[in-house]
């Protein structure tokens, strides 16, 4: 007993060692990436939108605080775009409005979210190896991704959403999925706020399809509750609307292959941890958390699929990334133990292990390039008095500016509107006319129209570009260009 003991201690030291030693490794190779998140505090709390679709986001959450439907019916004399399933809106709708900050709050709820992943990361890994410090070291591995970096800065419910993803996932993974009723209510959260996240509860069910079909069955049928009651209860009290607002303003036609492959190979900064992943769920198996990580990691690139879609961005990584830094990291600890309780070659096995984590760390430090411009602090405050400026309402390509000057919004998402008028789902009589009648004292667009008359991101249609040339002149090019109604 006494030699169990003291060999029992041997080991928590050792796995306290190993952790320690990689965590001050990593933290010193990712340090440059935390440096480069930092730099982005100021964003916090600035007045002006970092992202084209927080201020559609602010807007619908402003719609509930007054009362107003958000899945309302389609008409051609506005445009409401509501993406997403409730929850985000709803939050943000009973959280403190300052006009002076307007996205602030809703941005707090992205960074704090970000940050819970990290934490929920490190005790997944933690929690399923005994190397604590090392749990530590991916959740920094997580803060130091260059998508999860911007995304935490900016009102959008991707990592709110998540945030429930990764929750359930960590309670599933404990005592062979003996809290799958807690998991399956976590996965029902994360759909209310971001309806494209059933991957999470999908590679769970397969893993208790694989341990035992009763838990996989009972599973099942409390994630459909969780998920599918509420929904119906909403699509039936907006008389659908919500389901086309949802679903049917989101068309597969408006998807490229070009667009999505240029998102998709920014994951090739973080392959070590999908290497780690494929090994780890190849010499363990039969561990129920590995398997059920590793199944995640394999199903989560699904997601890229809708980085295809026009108007997507490297929100959609975020998902895959959270599913590679757990399996990954669950590998690294269950690797490291596999290689170093076996003699000869075995131990080769550590020093892999070891060594894919500090590449994972020296890759993560560097920004690649295609993400040098998204970390610049976007001046966009010094037109803010411009537009309060104009008199009446304004059409602006970046629907938070006006909400910044304490305009109102009529057509408030262009990155929808634009593919819905293309695709048949949206009437555009009623924008169409409203530039006929100089409804608008002022335009802003990013590109300018007289030059350009094919938007290439195909937010705007040639038609509205040609009616905007017809009706309106040029007033001022900067980084966007502004227009006023012809004389």
């Amino acid at each position: 007993m006494e030699k169990q003991q003291t060999e029992g201690l041997k080991q928590a030291w050792w796995r306290l060692g190993i952790g320690g030693l990689m965590l001050i490794l990593m933290l010193g190779l990712m340090w440059p990436a935390f440096e480069r998140g930092l730099a982005r505090r100021p964003v916090l709390n600035l007045q002006t939108p970092d992202d084209g679709l927080e201020g559609t986001l602010l807007h619908e959450a402003q719609l509930i605080r007054r009362d107003r439907s958000l899945y309302r019916p389609i008409v051609a004399e506005e445009f409401i775009s509501a993406p997403y399933t409730p929850l985000h809106p709803m939050l943000l709708s009973f959280m403190p409005f300052d006009p002076e900050r307007p996205f602030t709050a809703g941005r707090w709820v992205s960074l704090l979210s970000m940050l819970a992943i990290g934490l929920i990361i490190s005790l997944f890994v933690a929690s399923n190896t005994r190397y604590w410090l090392l749990g530590l070291a991916l959740g920094a591995c997580w803060l130091a991704f260059p998508p999860a970096q911007l995304w935490a800065l900016r009102l959008k419910p991707d990592l709110f959403a998540l945030s429930f993803s990764a929750l359930g996932l960590l309670l599933a993974s404990w005592r062979e999925g003996r809290w799958f009723g807690w998991a399956a209510v976590c996965f029902g959260l994360a759909f209310l706020a971001k309806q494209t996240l059933a991957i999470a509860p999908l590679a769970v069910g397969l893993n208790l399809l694989l341990h035992d079909w009763r838990k996989a069955l009972k599973f099942g049928t409390l994630a459909i509750v969780a998920a599918g009651l509420p929904y119906l209860a909403l699509d039936l009290v907006t008389d659908g609307w919500a389901t086309r607002h949802i679903w049917g303003l989101h068309r597969s036609e408006w998807w490229s292959f070009d667009l999505m492959w240029k998102y998709v190979r920014l994951l090739g900064w973080s392959l070590p941890l999908l290497g780690l992943a494929l090994v780890g769920l190849a010499l363990q198996w039969r561990n129920f958390a590995m398997r059920q990580a590793g199944l995640y990691a394999v199903l989560a690139p699904i997601s890229l699929y809708g980085a295809g879609e026009i108007g997507a961005h490297h929100n959609h990584l975020l998902e895959t990334m959270l599913a590679w830094t757990l399996a990954g990291g669950l590998a690294l600890g269950l690797l490291l133990e596999l290689g170093l309780s076996k003699r000869g070659w075995w131990h080769a096995l550590t020093v892999a292990t070891l060594s894919a984590g500090l590449v994972q760390g020296w890759l993560l430090r560097q920004t690649p390039s295609w993400y040098g411009g998204e970390f610049a602090i976007l001046d966009l405050e010094r037109f803010v008095p411009y537009i309060q400026s104009k008199p009446g309402d304004v059409l602006l390509d970046n629907p938070g500016l006006a909400l910044a000057a304490g305009k109102p919004l009529i057509f408030d998402d262009p990155s929808t509107m634009g593919p819905a008028i293309e695709s048949g789902v949206w009437p555009a009589h009623g924008l169409f006319e409203s530039i006929r009648q100089r409804r608008w004292s002022l335009i802003m667009l990013p590109f300018n129209v007289q030059t350009d008359q094919i938007d290439v991101t195909g937010r705007w249609t040639e038609e509205t570009i040609r009616l905007i040339d017809q009706y309106y002149q040029l007033e001022f090019a900067d980084t966007v260009f502004t227009y006023v109604p012809k004389p």
